[in-house]
């Protein structure tokens, strides 16, 4: 077993721990006396339920990050076992499914220019086609895909476990380019997702560090420190950048597995703010702020222009929670032993509290239209919404 194996191993069966019965304490690793609480309040919302669709197969801790991909009128799934999965966003009503045997798909889905795209432990890149579900290609990388695919400018974009970065053809998946860059001894299971705009392609590493690459040709543009190694033993010296840098306007913001979160500005090429809310799950944001949680389960509202803290709820903390989702008035954010929270965004306060039947939400979700599409670790594909 290689290095960088063995580290993503190691790394995740930290993670693993951590999130054990969705809760955990600080004396396990920094002795400190706390313990996670459940919040107390009265819980003033509805959930409902619109529909659910099975993949076929549980997702276990540390398994894969499936999320699921909204394109026009429908929402695209993948399971761990090979299957995919087209369905009308508004019923469930399946249009396609897929199989692909003897795959284990650990990354996935992206979608766009007619193509369905996942990753597979074995390194495999499959592209299938959009209005059918047929195998378009199959690309052969280096190593286990860890985050999903994504489509821009005519190109695949495509980041496999050993710190690689390749840029696919659409039409027959054959590699144009290809970046590398060294892996830390210790490094978190998972890879951010790269971000494709205005030609250019942003990729966060493991390493700390944010770099931006010409989409058509691979050339390096410039690279930049998000994070730094810091302390005096591989755990206190993780800087992973695993969290989807998430592009709105003309801002790309980026944060990483502790110390900060940055708003660059791809216009200018210059930092706009830095706070020092980070965090291991993907953002979600609105028409004026973000919504993190950090790795203390601590949920932040910060200004998007400023990156002032508008508000934290401590009401999860010690707990793992999900990515916060933005749906409408409020954030929902799943934790670790099947419960699914409501905060309202004005105050942050904790205002619902439902049952996902101990599930977990695997991924990130995706919101439209006052709906939320999540997939849950009992392999099902779920549409919810919430209300007061």
């Amino acid at each position: 077993m290689n290095k960088s194996v063995r580290s993503l191993l190691i790394a995740s069966l930290l993670i693993s721990l951590l999130g054990a019965c969705g809760k955990t304490s600080k004396t396990d690793f920094f002795g400190v006396e706390e313990k996670a609480v459940k919040p107390k309040f009265k819980s003033t919302t509805e959930l409902k339920r619109h529909w659910k669709v099975s993949l076929g197969e549980k997702i276990g801790q540390g398994d894969a990050l499936l999320s699921p991909a909204l394109f026009g009128n429908h929402v695209y799934a993948a399971s761990i076992k090979g299957r995919v999965e087209k369905v009308i966003a508004e019923t469930g009503a399946r249009v396609w499914r897929s199989k692909l045997d003897k795959t284990k798909i650990t990354a996935g889905v992206g979608v766009g220019s007619g193509l369905v795209l996942v990753g597979t432990d074995n390194g495999e890149v499959v592209a299938l086609k959009q209005d059918d579900g047929s195998v378009a290609w199959e690309t052969q990388l280096d190593s286990e895909i860890l985050a999903s695919p994504v489509i821009g400018n005519d190109l695949v974009i495509a980041r496999s476990g050993d710190g690689k970065v390749y840029g696919l053809d659409t039409f027959d998946g054959s590699i144009i380019w290809t970046i590398s860059r060294q892996l830390p001894k210790l490094t978190l299971r998972g890879d951010s997702k790269p971000v494709i705009t205005q030609g250019v392609v942003f990729a966060g590493f493991s390493d700390g560090n944010m770099a931006a690459v010409e989409a058509r040709s691979g050339r390096a543009l410039w690279d930049f420190p998000i994070s730094f190694a810091r302390g005096t033993n591989d755990i206190d010296r993780l800087a992973d950048v695993d969290t989807d840098p998430l592009l709105v306007g003309e801002h790309l913001y980026v944060t990483s597995y502790r110390e900060v979160t940055h708003a660059l500005n791809i216009k200018s090429q210059r930092i706009d703010w830095s706070t020092e809310v980070s965090s291991i799950n993907p953002m979600s944001y609105d028409a004026a702020n973000l919504y993190m949680s950090d790795r203390y389960g601590v949920i932040h509202q910060l200004d998007r222009r400023s990156g002032t803290v508008n508000w934290s709820q401590k009401g999860l903390r010690l707990f793992t929670t999900s990515a916060p989702i933005s749906l409408g008035a409020y954030v929902l954010v799943g934790e670790g032993d099947g419960g699914l929270y409501v905060l309202r965004k004005a105050d942050g306060e904790l205002i619902g509290k439902h049952s996902l039947g101990a599930k977990r939400i695997v991924g990130e979700p995706v919101a439209r239209d006052g709906r939320v599409y999540f997939v849950d670790s009992d392999g099902a594909l779920q549409a919810l919404s919430i209300s007061e």
